[in-house]
């Protein structure tokens, strides 16, 4: 039985087909452009992203040696795309990291108190969620909102264009526009009311790994897809990760080590949504697994300050890669001391994650003198961003939210000495899937629920995620790493003033 998922992402769509043991059969990755008409502002053409959905269909067909009999779509959050009636964009889609709406914060501050709205919607005030960018559409460009039929997300927008039907958005990704009442499951009135949109305009909501509509003709045609196939609805990329990860059991957690970093953390049956949560910018939202839902910490920069680094300082490395064919990333880390590093970095390159969402925070390096290497430099940007994930994981247990394990997955997982790293700053086991695509994974096991071929999310685990390896905390490093999560706890708060300072005087454009 072949399973499809299709994983549509910010920079990329990509498609990959299992077998229902979890078998990889074949894939296809195509990637669309950025399109930034202005400081701060990220599109895309929705166009661009629909032929790329279609040519990866047809080429994983051409790859695949096995019919594939169910397919699930998820995608990434946030995004806004309008369409008309006839499933024509009207707009640009408005990225999910777009920061035009960020003003509309204070629309919401002035309506009630922020806590009403996150015991509704699960999600702290913030402006990249997609009711912002609806009402940025609505004040700017008033003329394309009234002529929107249906305010869509990623995934909706390619379930109409793949089936032909009505729209149609998971609880998941729903819970990501702040329009959608996490306790109810349903759009909510109170704030769809407040912005103006009536619910009608909203995509149609429903569980993940169910059913929405079966395959257009023209799209069998022009992919090669078999005719009348079941397309399902998948859910938010990153709760598909969880569960294509092998997440089961309420404190168990995915840790995606990537270009950004993230820890999602199941919560079980019962959402968790105290001003604490809030406060700290801790979203709350239901899970791709039924009556089930999760809470997020990320850090916006993550890997992307290795990659900097890398880029800035790495040229030796570089050489040297060319000349022996070995991964640059490994001759870099191959420098590192072996006992922890003394300077610290404040990993906040593209401002910060929770808990803090200062998007004027800026990064640092903390205590150099002339006896820093640049093996200690690189030791130390991989212990920071553990320092820093800690703080949120350390506020979740603070919450009774306790982790007994992480899940590794992304490129940070691939290398052992940077597990080690996070195991012995965590004091936490990490357990690696050997699958390293797991969204697209997890969100095959939701088409396999969807026709039937698994009852349970416990069944589609074990029957499809198997597990590498793990590894563990070492005791004796816990010792060396208390002093220095100590500083670096400090760090932010002591240098706040001064990023914003520095942040006013360089605007984007600069």
């Amino acid at each position: 039985m072949a399973l499809a998922g299709l994983d549509v992402g910010t920079s990329g769509c990509k498609v990959m087909v299992f077998r229902n043991d979890g078998t990889i059969i074949a894939q296809s990755y195509r990637e669309y452009p950025f399109i930034t008409p202005q400081p701060g502002w990220l599109e895309m053409n929705p166009e661009n992203i629909w032929q790329s959905v279609l040519v990866s269909l047809q080429e994983v067909v051409q790859k695949s040696s096995e019919a594939i009999e169910v397919m699930a779509v998820t995608s990434h959050g946030e995004t806004l795309i309008p369409i008309d009636k006839n499933g024509r964009a009207l707009w640009n889609a408005i990225a999910n990291f777009d920061t035009r709406a960020h003003p509309y914060i204070n629309f919401w501050k002035e309506k009630a108190d922020p806590l009403t709205f996150f015991q509704i919607t699960g999600m702290p005030l913030h402006g990249m969620y997609t009711v912002n960018k609806i009402l940025w559409l609505k004040e700017h460009c008033p003329e394309v909102f009234e002529k929107t039929w249906k305010f869509c997300c990623v995934e909706d927008f390619i379930i109409h264009r793949l089936t032909g039907e009505d729209p149609v958005i998971d609880y998941s990704l729903a819970s990501r526009t702040m329009l959608f009442d996490v306790i109810r499951k349903e759009w909510s009135p109170l704030i769809t009311g407040y912005a103006g949109v009536e619910i009608d305009r909203l995509s149609r909501v429903s569980p993940s790994g169910v059913v929405a509509g079966e395959i257009k003709e023209s799209v069998s045609r022009e992919t090669g897809l078999p005719s009348r196939l079941s397309v399902a609805t998948g859910g938010h990329d990153q709760p598909c990760g969880v569960l294509g990860c092998g997440v089961k059991k309420p404190g168990e957690a995915m840790y995606g080590i990537g270009t950004s970093e993230c820890v999602a953390l199941n919560l079980g049956e019962k959402p968790f949504l105290t001003r604490g949560m809030m406060e700290n910018s801790f979203c709350c939202s239901p899970h791709v697994e039924q009556d089930s839902y999760l809470t997020l910490a990320y850090i916006a920069s993550g890997a992307a300050v290795l990659r900097w680094f890398r880029d800035e300082f790495g040229f030796e490395e570089k050489q040297q890669s060319q000349l022996s064919g070995k991964n640059i990333y490994d001759l870099l880390l191959e420098k590192m001391p072996d006992k922890p590093a003394s300077i610290f970095v404040l990993p906040h390159f593209s401002g910060s994650g929770t808990p803090y969402l200062d998007e004027k925070s800026r990064g640092a390096f903390i205590g150099l003198t002339l006896a820093t290497s640049k093996g200690e430099s690189v030791r130390a940007i991989l212990e920071s961003l553990t320092y820093e994930m800690k703080i949120s994981l350390d506020l979740y247990e603070a919450f009774g939210l306790p982790i007994h394990s992480l899940r590794a997955i992304g490129g940070g997982s691939r290398s052992e000495p940077w597990l080690q790293i996070k195991a012995d700053i965590l004091q936490k086991p990490l357990t690696i899937p050997l699958a390293g695509e797991t969204v697209a994974l997890g969100t095959a096991m939701l088409a396999g629920m969807a026709k039937g071929i698994f009852a349970t999310v416990d069944e589609a685990i074990d029957a499809m995620v198997v597990f590498q390896k793990t590894i563990v905390p070492r005791p004796d490093f816990q010792k060396m790493y208390e002093p220095r999560y100590q500083i670096y706890q400090k760090i932010y708060r002591n240098l706040r003033e001064i990023n914003a300072m520095i942040s006013d005087l360089t605007p984007e454009e600069e």
